[in-house]
């Protein structure tokens, strides 16, 4: 199947109730929405945490960024910084959680 930006949308949590104008995906989904930001050649900046509680996601206040260098690496190091951290914490707090990205703007 040809992932596209419609299959992401359609499995994210809206973070509007937060003031935030972005979507949370679960650990699975946003690993495979990396994928498919590296296929179309975006540099992620870093992203947030969150987690379900019951009044909706709430912010852990556990992020990560990259610092970019402006050399011809960037856009994989950004994507292997992404993945290390999501499954870094993953790995260590359990997989219940949701993610966010920044992502570079392509004509920065």
């Amino acid at each position: 199947m040809k992932l596209g930006k419609f299959n992401f949308e359609n499995r994210c949590q809206s973070l509007a109730e937060l003031g935030v104008a972005s979507y949370a995906y679960t650990y699975q989904d946003m690993l495979a929405y990396v994928d498919w930001i590296e296929t179309k050649k975006f540099m992620i900046l870093g992203g947030d945490v969150y987690v379900e509680e019951d009044e909706g996601l709430e912010l852990t206040y556990d992020s990560w960024y990259y610092a970019h260098k402006n050399n011809d690496s960037d856009l994989l190091q950004s994507i292997s910084v992404a993945k290390d951290y999501i499954n870094q914490y993953t790995d260590s707090n359990g997989k219940h959680f949701y993610f966010t990205v920044v992502l570079q703007n392509r004509w920065n």
